[in-house]
């Protein structure tokens, strides 16, 4: 998944929330099954953390969503409706819950498309009220709810993941890896799966801390990396940590190093911290920004995300975050045209549990949104970057087919990558 590292930033906190008081009240959605549906507009709400120390991991889902519905109003809309992002609530990371009954008992909106927070508390009362929300998953709190649908599938397994890890350390001819994450479970654990998965694969892992304090010292870490001749190291860190660990790297003389990072996939960031990042490595969901400028005409969906993207929220184009934002608003889009000229709700979510093959219009592997809310489709399939100078390069790809393909479950051949999903764009 692309964005672990987002559920490792959102999970340092939770020890400063478990005292937040929760909202009370009535949990009855009591108004129509289409609230917020007029003649001539549908009105949707949003809730992100728009302010605090994690904005800048869940706020730009805004401006992706934003962008993707006036593209559409552009054409005209929806049977004849504009799409009208009404209001987009701050969360403030911790008023999760009360934001959302704002939205939906106050502002009766339609649907949440835009929902991005390290503490979903609001999901008991959107399940409850089955308001349709769309966003992308921190936790394995979107499943199994069929009115709640996470960019990329709203369950998080890692073990489907295993076999990447182990794949490009046997392409960088590694010899003894290392593994950090801090010492919470949502990071901590993604990167236990990580030694594992090396492990099972005859990757040595000469050196893992699985208990990282954020903010501090990498230092130590580093000199027992050296002395463990750890030439790979995979990191379950934020960008800062990662920025850190690698600065760590280079004051120890540590030369020859390749890492993996599951966060920092972004251009901005590079083009700052080019010295610290170079060739360095991510796995990407969707097909990466960089392919419109190396295979052009290609990926005519991303070049659309990007034309648009520029043209309405210039700020965020290369932002994985507003990426979620513009797949969440695509499927709500799909969703909407199926429902028919009177759309409700129940409309909605049915006809978006019938899409096998939503793609985001030719951006991510097929999501089968028939099961996608209970498990993860095989094969699992990622791309991958490097950073090169001052931009990412994609690798491991053959021309235009982009996607590195493992079957969920069991051992599999690490040479024997199989073939994308019918559907998969580039495949």
């Amino acid at each position: 998944m692309t964005f672990w590292a987002l559920v490792s930033v959102a999970a340092v906190i939770a020890a400063g929330c478990s005292n937040a008081p929760s909202s009370t009240g009535s949990s009855s959605s009591g108004g129509s099954s289409a609230p917020g549906v007029s003649t001539h507009q549908v009105s949707v709400g949003a809730v992100a953390t728009l302010s605090g120390d994690l904005a800048a991991d869940f706020a730009p889902i805004v401006p992706g969503v934003r962008a993707y519905f006036d593209m559409i109003d552009a054409e005209g809309g929806v049977n004849g409706r504009k799409i009208v992002l009404s209001k987009a609530l701050d969360d403030g990371t911790v008023n999760n819950e009360a934001v959302t009954r704002t939205l939906i008992q106050q502002d009766h909106v339609f649907a949440l498309v835009g929902e991005a927070t390290a503490f979903f508390t609001g999901q008991p009362f959107l399940v409850q009220t089955g308001t349709p929300t769309f966003g992308f998953a921190t936790q394995n709190d979107w499943t199994p709810a069929k009115n709640l649908f996470a960019a990329y599938g709203s369950v998080i397994d890692y073990a489907t993941t295993e076999p990447f890890f182990p794949f490009i350390a046997r392409k960088l001819g590694a010899h003894s890896a290392a593994v950090v994450a801090y010492g919470v479970p949502q990071s901590a654990d993604e990167c236990g799966d990580v030694v594992k998965a090396l492990r099972a694969y005859g990757v040595p892992v000469g050196y893992s801390d699985l208990s990282v304090q954020l903010g501090g010292s990498l230092s130590s870490d580093v000199v027992h990396m050296k002395q463990a001749g750890v030439d790979f190291v995979v990191s379950c860190l934020d960008v800062p940590g990662n920025l850190d660990l690698s600065r760590a790297i280079q004051q120890n003389g540590m030369t020859g190093v390749s890492q993996l990072w599951l966060d920092g996939y972004d251009l901005p960031t590079l083009r700052r911290y080019t010295s610290l990042m170079q060739h360095t490595y991510f796995l990407v969901q969707h097909v990466p920004f960089q392919a419109a400028t190396q295979f052009p005409g290609a990926f005519p969906g991303l070049e659309n995300y990007i034309k648009t993207m520029n043209r309405y929220e210039p700020g965020y184009t290369f932002n994985e975050v507003a990426m979620s934002g513009w797949l969440s608003a695509a499927l709500f889009v799909a969703g909407l045209r199926a429902s028919g000229s009177s759309p409700t709700q129940r409309k909605l979510i049915s006809a978006i549990n019938h899409i096998t093959k939503f793609t985001g219009g030719g951006i991510t592997q097929p999501v089968n949104w028939e099961i996608s809310h209970v498990r993860t489709t095989s094969p699992a399939c990622e791309t991958f970057v490097e950073a090169v100078g001052d931009d990412f390069k994609i690798v491991f790809n053959h021309g235009k087919h982009l996607w590195v393909c493992f079957p969920t479950g069991g051992h599999v051949d690490l040479s024997r990558p199989v073939s994308a999903p019918v559907g998969t764009p580039g495949a």
